[in-house]
């Protein structure tokens, strides 16, 4: 991949891309940085996307769910064929999740992704990671211990 004057971009970059492309929700512009070959797993949701097709479909569940989601205050780390982010997701549940109703609460959580690199820089996997109680949580779909005991 060649960022601004010719330049290689670094695997960061085509990370902090993604998200921008996430956050304008131009999900279609993501084609220019995935290679050919391409899985990325959702780990808290025990789910493997095999296709770009599929990675949309699944953030577009989360946009569907999240409709002003956004990835916010993240952080990148570059490495030899790879990336990592941590970031905060942030939205308002608006729409459907899964079986559940709206519930109109906040969604505000910690993530780690990472992302694999072709010899060419686009991306040919990734890896999801995320406290999914804690988002049933946010949600008011499922009560914490700690309130149980309170």
């Amino acid at each position: 991949m060649r960022g601004r004057e010719g330049s290689a971009m670094r695997n960061q970059d085509t990370h902090r891309k993604l998200h921008e492309l996430f956050n304008e929700r131009q999900l279609d512009e993501m084609d220019h940085h995935v290679g050919a070959e391409f899985a990325y797993i959702d780990h808290p949701r025990r789910g493997t996307m095999h296709t770009l097709a599929q990675f949309k479909e699944w953030l577009g569940e989360w946009i569907s769910a999240f409709s002003d989601a956004r990835v916010i205050g993240a952080s990148y780390v570059d490495g030899p064929g790879f990336s990592v982010a941590y970031f905060h997701g942030r939205g308002e549940n608006d729409g459907p999740l899964g079986k559940h109703e709206p519930t109109g609460r906040q969604m505000d959580m910690a993530f780690c992704e990472t992302l694999r690199y072709d010899e060419h820089g686009r991306v040919i996997g990734g890896e999801v990671y995320y406290d999914q109680l804690t988002l049933l949580a946010q949600l008011g779909l499922v009560e914490q211990a700690a309130t149980r005991r309170a």
